[in-house]
């Protein structure tokens, strides 16, 4: 007798905001077919109880949102009855998201879960498709959301699955509690087998070989299946009712029935075991190299996150300092003021888009179909522009809810400044001048800030601010002309720039006595190294079809080269900080310039590397080096909600060649005891995704070799085959901040420093009240 005995048929579509045709048609389509389903449902006359009744889930829950803005009161009463019945489910992610999105993010996507059960609606499960990971932390926010149950039906091309799919396991969360997850198969197997068209003798072959793959499995303890039909925003149609009809007159002892994702994780919680397989850590995303295909547009999504965040807190801490009189609220920055004053309901109303553009930017297509095949078409153009368009949508609505949220708290309570040392003016702010600083967190801080002053300079200034308050502080003199040199010292720190290497080439901490950098490297530490397909690496079937870059064929072989040049750099001292700015260049490919910054008082460390690239097609990549000096290190790593060491807090078979941090990364030595200062804080500010230990493109490792404590910031790379764009130019500065660090209370350290990183100081000039 077959130990497979029940077959459950998923009736889906697989959710991209985009791809197969532009996310402006598809995002408004997917609302449509909430219609459409409940049509198909209505239609069918078959008993509740038939095992070949339509039956449906939708993936995703934003096409359920959207419906629900729209819809009448009886599709929202047959949608709900449709789901109590067992007929529909709707599940809980909001789309199927990259690695991008941090945890504030998530959650605003998780309360939108709210309006769909306020309309009588369960949300019980999570699905994501065709993704290859979700960040650990995540797990957590589900859970809080009522959500115990995860469906990955991922698409293995370009990556791995951390275990054979389909496969049952817990998932355990950062606290310990744990998520019921299902991987699935790949969701396309339903167009590839037939079961979408209704082609019911292929759907029979290919069903029977999947089963018997199943039967002959020792680690898949279940009775019950799961096959899915399904794919890439497909109309929905009842065909695949065909397919139970026909399976089970052919294969009786084997019954299949059409099933939502909320009755099939039903049907398999029933029969888990105590020996259910429990992984621990982080789902590290093998196509989360995506992200480096646009290294502009990305920047500006995680900009418009920060004034989004900032925004925010400015506007809860008015409030809790009282509005005071708007008519005292000073000009702030590039906008002059008063600002028009928006009443709660509209900013909360904004704040809304602004969360559903930054999660329309994190969902998974980049592109079209045919970004490879055809990357000149206007089919691709418009779909990049479209897809960029949340980005910059999320940033120019952020940006002005900043605007308010300062000019607001500028003009909040009595007028009077908090308490600040140094230059600062305490004695009522409302009527200085210079540059207003915020500390919209909940710990004092005194860090390193830029503000743009007397119209279009730039300065930079230490502040030091209480928690949850506002300093105004004098804007710094003109800075003197810098004069010629390699070596800068400022207090803690002598650092050497050779610009033929292309950065820094010795770090001391002066306070230990410790080099910072690695010496062993042609590069230094800041330089942009850019790799490229080797002669012989040519060959590589690569050349013939950019898919076969994948686990599969291994390589192409790389070879890497460091901008250089020949000009020495320029020095700046100043009473605050002491800096060094070099260009290098690589003839044809780019130009860099870079500044490094080492303050008198503070234990951090800038770096603003400037790049202008033109736009190339082939594979390549761009990576800025920081070579630290660690042996035998340990990475830990800040993602949405985690920090997580990797290597030994990864799902098996998850990324290991490169990840996407959300700021910060933590090195320390695996020996070290963790009473100085024996490891190194290091933040991103633009560019998320990192190869720790070495460059690892094209290794599909499983293991992760990391001999020294190197952190690669991988900014762009051309290394797909769909989806992503073919080929990028980039001109724009990217922003690194690292310091020294304990080992001990390292993993602590990590979420502190990538938490202050995505909440920065803001910091405006700040041209005294208005109407004086």
């Amino acid at each position: 007798m077959p130990r497979i005995r029940r077959i459950l048929l998923l009736g889906h579509t697989h959710h991209d905001v985009g791809y197969t045709n532009s996310p402006r048609i598809i995002d408004r389509m997917h609302a449509e077919i909430v219609r459409e389903v409940l049509r198909l449902a209505a239609a069918d006359t078959a008993a509740a109880c038939d095992p070949d009744r339509f039956r449906w889930t939708f993936e995703v829950a934003r096409p359920v949102l959207n419906f629900l803005r729209s819809a009448t009161p009886g599709e929202v009463d047959a949608l709900a009855a449709a789901t109590a019945d067992g007929t529909i489910a709707v599940t809980g992610g909001y789309l199927n998201m990259t690695q991008l999105p941090d945890l504030p993010e998530f959650e605003a996507a998780y309360r939108a879960l709210e309006r769909i059960r306020d309309a009588g609606i369960p949300v019980r499960t999570e699905q994501h498709g065709d993704v290859n990971g979700i960040a650990w932390g995540v797990a957590d926010t589900m859970l809080d959301a009522g959500l115990d149950r995860l469906v990955m039906a991922l698409n293995p091309d370009h990556g791995r699955a951390p275990l054979t799919q389909p496969s049952v396991f817990w998932w355990e969360a950062p606290s310990g509690r744990r998520v019921f997850t299902l991987l699935s198969t790949h969701y396309g197997f339903g167009e590839e087998w037939g079961i979408v068209d209704g082609d019911v003798e292929l759907a029979e072959q290919r069903i029977l070989a999947f089963l018997d793959g199943l039967e002959a499995r020792g680690d898949y303890p279940f009775d019950t299946a799961v096959v899915h039909a399904g794919n890439d925003n497909r109309w929905p149609t009842a065909l695949f009712t065909r397919v139970v009809r026909h399976w089970n007159e052919r294969h009786p002892d084997r019954p299949m029935e059409t099933a939502t994702i909320d009755t099939a994780m039903d049907a398999l919680a029933a029969q888990a075991t105590d020996d259910l397989p429990v992984l621990r850590g982080e789902w590290a995303d093998w196509w989360a190299h995506g992200h480096g295909s646009t290294a502009r547009d990305v920047a500006v999504y995680r900009e418009a996150r920060r004034f989004a965040r900032s925004a925010r807190e400015a506007f809860r801490l008015a409030a809790e300092r009282g509005e005071g009189d708007p008519a005292l609220a000073t000009v702030l920055g590039y906008r002059r003021g008063p600002v028009r004053l928006r009443d709660g309901a509209e900013l909360a109303e904004v704040f809304d888009r602004v969360d559903e553009e930054l999660l329309l930017y994190g969902e998974h297509t980049w592109g079209s179909w045919e970004t490879y095949s055809k990357p000149h078409s206007h089919f691709t153009a418009s779909h990049h522009n479209a897809k960029a368009g949340f980005a910059f949508g999320a940033w120019d609505l952020a940006r002005d809810l900043n605007v308010e949220a300062l000019y607001r708290l500028a003009a909040s309570g009595d007028g009077a400044a908090a308490t600040a040392s140094g230059d600062a003016r305490v004695s009522g702010f409302a009527a200085a001048s210079g540059v207003l600083i915020a500390n919209l967190g909940d710990r004092p801080r005194r860090e390193a800030v830029e503000a743009e002053v007397d119209g279009t300079r730039r300065v930079t200034l230490v502040a030091e601010v209480p928690a949850r308050s506002v300093v105004v502080v004098d804007a710094p003199a003109p800075e003197p002309s810098p004069i010629t040199g390699r070596v800068i010292e400022a207090g803690r720190y002598r650092a050497e720039v050779d610009p033929s290497r292309g950065g820094v080439v010795s770090l001391i901490d002066r306070r230990t006595g410790r080099e910072l950098i690695d010496p062993d490297l042609l590069h230094g530490l800041g330089a942009v190294v850019v790799e490229e397909v080797t002669e012989e690496g040519r060959s590589h079937p690569i050349f013939d079809n950019p898919k076969n870059f994948n686990p599969a064929f291994p390589g192409p072989a790389f070879e890497r080269v460091h901008a250089g040049s020949a000009a020495e750099p320029a020095v700046t001292e100043t009473a605050a900080f002491t800096r060094i700015h070099w260009t290098t260049e690589l003839p044809g490919i780019l130009t860099a310039t870079h500044t490094l910054t080492l303050y008198r008082d503070l234990d951090d460390i800038d770096l603003a590397v400037h790049l202008a690239k033109p736009e190339r097609f082939g594979p390549e990549s761009v990576f800025v080096a920081f070579p630290f000096a660690v042996t035998e290190p340990e990475f830990l790593l800040e993602t949405a909600g985690a920090v997580f060491a990797a290597e030994t807090e990864q799902l098996p078979d998850t990324s290991k060649d490169w990840y996407s941090i959300q700021h910060a990364v933590g090195v320390r030595g695996r020996g070290t005891a963790g009473n100085g200062d024996d490891a190194i804080l290091w933040g991103t500010v633009d560019a998320p995704l990192v190869q720790l230990g070495g460059f690892h493109t094209g290794e599909w490792a499983r293991t992760l070799v990391a001999p020294a404590g190197h952190v690669n910031s991988w900014v762009m790379n051309t290394l797909h085959f769909t989806n992503f764009p073919a080929s990028q130019e980039f001109t724009g500065t990217l922003h690194y901040r690292f310091r020294p660090a304990h080992s001990g209370g390292l993993r602590d350290a990590v979420a502190r420093f990538g938490a202050d990183l995505a909440l920065p100081l803001p910091a405006r000039a700040y041209m005294g009240p208005l109407g004086r």
